[in-house]
């Protein structure tokens, strides 16, 4: 049975059974998506809900506010937000997507460029490379689509999955059981860091939230809602005041 030295910061003592690794990281591999899927799963339904009960309030108290600052530039004699180029406005500011902020614009379009300066296929010294890199943009630009700013930031911090990117270009030689094994890590990785990027999402923490308030017998997103009404109710009646 083969072993071989994968030169990364967690390796560097001993020889690795390249068979045992594999069948120890497809176990592993399965449990992680399978958790990931759960969370994908929980979030999808919480979103819906979130969407129904304060996201569609969020963004109706959103425009009441964008018209109340017009409202108070034309008293003023000011220019309003419809003056500035289109683009211009949110280059590097927020949009609101179910409720919730995200980065967009000329900030986003260049920490996306970042990462694929950094993993692009294009760069790598053989097909195994390739791949894994393929796997890093197919993040990168899920990422981008989303707005997901923290994902992007910390493709372009981690050290290891550049380095387990960078293998194929070694002088590593390379068999079928290597590729599995480096296909695997990269997988898992990734994998990883998809939990890890709904854990850390600000939906997912209301979520949390709002099943700790439910078990306490609360509805938290009714009290949600109940609060933004108010605040629109106000709102409104600030804008017919200027108007």
């Amino acid at each position: 049975m083969q072993s071989i030295i994968l030169h990364t910061p967690e390796t560097d003592k001993e020889p690795l059974d390249v068979r045992v690794e594999i069948a120890r990281l497809e176990a592993l591999l399965e449990e992680r998506r399978r958790e990931l899927g759960l969370l994908q799963e929980e979030m999808r339904v919480f979103k819906a809900r979130y969407t129904e009960a304060v996201g569609s309030r969020l963004a109706e108290l959103a425009e009441i506010e964008r018209e109340i600052k017009q409202a108070e530039a034309r008293l003023l004699g000011l220019e309003t937000e419809e003056a500035v180029p289109d683009g211009e406005a949110e280059a590097d500011g927020q949009r609101a997507q179910d409720g919730v902020a995200v980065p967009v614009g000329k900030a986003m379009r260049k920490l996306f460029w970042a990462v694929a300066k950094m993993f692009h296929p294009d760069k790598a010294a053989d097909e195994r490379e390739a791949k894994a890199r393929h796997t890093v943009m197919a993040e990168a630009s899920r990422a981008y689509r989303e707005g997901d700013v923290e994902s992007l930031h910390t493709l372009l911090g981690d050290e290891q999955l550049q380095s387990l990117c960078a293998v194929g270009g070694k002088d590593v030689e390379t068999d079928d059981e290597e590729a599995r094994l480096l296909a695997l890590e990269i997988e898992l990785r990734t994998v990883q860091f998809g939990i890890k990027r709904i854990r850390q999402d600000g939906l997912y923490r209301t979520k949390v939230k709002v099943e700790e308030e439910a078990r306490e017998g609360r509805d938290a997103l009714s009290q949600m809602a109940e609060q933004i009404d108010r605040q629109i109710t106000k709102a409104r009646h600030r804008l017919a005041h200027l108007s």
